[in-house]
């Protein structure tokens, strides 16, 4: 996206055209190099520091100072567009949560996605429920993972269970029933009940306090 520049090989980019290998950055338009006048205005003037330039494939702007207007008129015309868009997602993601509808994303371990709702996979739903049970027992995220991988479970992607892959299970309120999208609250089919779920978080901060002494 180039919405933003939190995009690690862009900012690489900007960092290897100190070293004046290359004159020119191409582009197909200029919103893939920044749909952020802002951000556009800061990265050129870096660049242009460094003697690099921006060019677009299919936007043809030429020299002067003619150029430089009708780039910037481009630059408007691409933050413009890229707000009206995000709006008009966020307005559809918003009245699909309304509906009761899945909005996307990654569907978590234990749900499947049906006539665009949110239920649950009872192939996968027995893995997140023994994985709050076995936790809840006294075992540690380890010795858990153990148990899972010894009995054939495996991850969402086919790998074998680590320590590393339950927290984000353990703290996600909707095995329990619970989640929203910004202000619409939802519910979902509950895969634990909230007594387990809550216990399971007590031991977490016990575990959190007690980190050094308990090996996880």
């Amino acid at each position: 996206s180039g919405t933003n520049d939190n995009r690690p090989e862009f900012q690489r980019m900007i960092e290897d055209s100190a070293k004046q290998q290359f004159a020119f950055i191409i582009v197909y338009r200029f919103d893939r190099f920044s749909r952020n006048r802002y951000d556009s205005a800061i990265y050129k003037k870096k660049l242009e520091a460094v003697g690099v330039r921006v060019l677009s494939a299919s936007e043809q702007i030429g020299d002067g100072d003619e150029g430089i207007i009708l780039e910037s008129i481009y630059e408007a015309m691409d933050e413009a567009y890229s707000r009206r868009l995000s709006r008009i997602t966020k307005r559809g993601m918003r009245e699909a949560a309304i509906k009761g509808l899945w909005t996307g994303g990654v569907v978590p371990l234990g749900y499947k996605v049906e006539d665009q709702r949110l239920v649950i996979d009872e192939r996968t739903a027995p893995i997140v429920r023994q994985i709050f049970e076995l936790y809840a027992s006294g075992l540690t995220k380890r010795q858990v993972a153990d148990v899972l991988n010894a009995k054939g479970y495996r991850t969402k992607h086919g790998k074998l269970f680590t320590h590393a892959n339950f927290t984000t299970i353990m703290r996600n309120t909707m095995y329990y029933g619970d989640y929203a999208f910004e202000d619409v609250e939802r519910t979902c089919p509950a895969i634990v009940d909230k007594a387990l779920f809550d216990r399971v978080q007590q031991i977490e901060s016990l575990n959190k306090k007690c980190f050094g002494r308990k090996v996880e």
